[in-house]
């Protein structure tokens, strides 16, 4: 698994920079959608890799990684119903 997270997360990450820009060209829900997910989701991977790591000291920085991936997350679900 800790593998697959450190070679994974690079992908989202540019998922969702791509989504951020462009959000600047054009005005779409889809588009904060996909950022909120592929942040949550990037996120996620790092606080896997950091967990398989296993240094002392990094419990703090993964449960503030997990509130964030819970808010992005929530923010995502949030979009996706307010489209419907």
């Amino acid at each position: 698994m800790k593998v697959v997270a450190r070679r994974i997360w690079p992908l989202f990450a540019l998922l969702g920079l791509a989504a951020v820009v462009m959000r600047f060209l054009t005005e779409s829900i889809w588009l904060d959608i996909l950022f909120n997910f592929s942040v949550g989701i990037t996120l996620t991977f790092v606080a896997i890799d950091m967990l398989y790591e296993e240094r002392k000291n990094r419990r703090w920085q993964i449960v503030i990684i997990g509130f964030c991936v819970l808010l992005f997350l929530v923010e995502g679900i949030v979009n996706v119903i307010s489209i419907f």
